[in-house]
């Protein structure tokens, strides 16, 4: 008998070793976009569906990738250029959930002029150059946004300025007239006087994702699962009670203190996969930068449960 306990005994251990209980770390970055996973954390669904998850809070994009492609991490919050970068860098990436589409009632890139720039419109920019972050989500849009507006993203001049506080602070101190900021600070600027020109509440189209390893996918079925269901339990919380999640977003997300009582909290959509449709827009958005001529085949590159 004691020999048959020690059998099981071991087997249970081998079992809890064997990688299905093992933290699921996923980077993200401070912004709006990574709220459901910030409630799901906060509020415990990760562990009431029974899985151990860690929200590893990088600073940049780059930090982040560089964390994803050393197999640092089992996911990744970020944008869909990010992601087919990876794909097409020989990372083994699937994108899992949309985490935002851009909605009429939900800004998250804005197109502004500085406050003494005198510009009030798309059409008075002239050669005034546009800072943003070349070969990015930012670069994206703001072709999106000109063409919403019946402008040509050809005809628009850009300076490449990365970091966002620099950015904006050029921006709101007139060393440059015209910028991308995404959301908080976008509200911010507005307040403080910056002239909205366009943004992308008319785009219709994916703005982020959240990706994993397919690896991990592939030996972790029904911890995905459990991470769907603790995701979509987690937008119903926000999008019922929006204003009980304020604080957590305010400090998570870097709102700026000045509009912290007044940016409006961003309601949600269950998991699912971005379209098809959006995919191949930023796909051949890329094809026409220079930055990937691959095809890629969207059921190669996205995951669902019902695979």
């Amino acid at each position: 008998m004691k020999k048959i306990i020690t059998i099981a005994a071991l087997s249970l251990l081998l079992f809890s070793c064997s990688g299905k209980n093992e933290k699921i770390r996923i980077g993200v970055l401070p912004v709006i976009d990574t709220l459901p996973l910030l409630v799901a954390d906060n509020q415990g669904l990760f562990k009431s569906e029974g899985i151990d998850v860690e929200l590893v809070t990088f600073n940049s994009a780059l930090e982040r990738d560089a964390a994803l492609t050393s197999g640092n991490l089992d996911g990744a919050f970020g944008d869909l250029i990010a992601a087919l970068l990876q794909i097409k860098n020989g990372i083994d990436a699937k994108i899992v959930i949309e985490s935002s589409h851009t909605a009429k009632d939900s800004r998250m890139f804005a197109l502004l002029a500085s406050p003494a720039s005198k510009i009030d419109s798309i059409k008075r920019i002239g050669s005034n150059e546009v800072a943003i972050s070349m070969g990015s989500i930012i670069e994206f849009f703001l072709d999106r946004m000109m063409l919403s507006e019946n402008a040509d993203p050809a005809k628009v001049m850009r300076i490449e300025v990365k970091a966002i506080p620099v950015r904006l602070q050029m921006l709101m101190t007139d060393s440059l007239k015209l910028a991308i900021i995404p959301e908080p600070l976008a509200s911010k600027a507005i307040k403080d006087g910056a002239v909205l020109l366009a943004d992308d509440t008319k785009l219709d189209t994916t703005a982020t994702v959240i990706m994993f390893r397919e690896s991990f996918l592939k030996s972790n079925r029904e911890s995905m699962k459990k991470f769907m269901s603790a995701y979509n339990k987690s937008v119903v919380m926000i999008n019922s009670e929006p204003s009980r999640f304020r604080e957590l977003m305010v400090t998570k997300t870097r709102v700026p203190q000045d509009i912290r009582d007044t940016f409006k909290v961003p309601s949600f959509a269950s998991a699912k996969l971005p379209s098809e449709k959006d995919v191949t827009l930023v796909f051949d958005w890329m094809k026409g930068k220079g930055m990937i001529s691959a095809p890629v085949d969207y059921r190669n590159i996205t995951w669902s449960l019902q695979k």
